[in-house]
């Protein structure tokens, strides 16, 4: 599988999660997230999870490497 992002480069994904359930206000229903590998660029908004969701995905995160892994079992 391959991405066109908006700059018009492509690029490969790192792994897709599965079936993830993602709960909003009273609703649950699955999704699927891709995974990529990118540089960091201090211009773009960082992607901002709560709280709820990083407990259920049973989240790690590394701050000093600034890594974050959400665990699928």
């Amino acid at each position: 599988m391959q991405l066109s992002l908006v700059d018009c480069s492509i690029v490969h994904p790192y792994g897709i999660l599965h079936d993830v359930l993602v709960r909003v206000a009273e609703i649950v229903f699955p999704a699927d997230f891709v995974i990529l590998d990118m540089e960091e660029d201090r211009e773009v908004e960082p992607l901002l999870l709560s709280r709820p969701f990083l407990a259920t995905g049973r989240a790690l995160i590394d701050v000093e490497m600034g890594e974050l892994m959400l665990r699928t079992h």
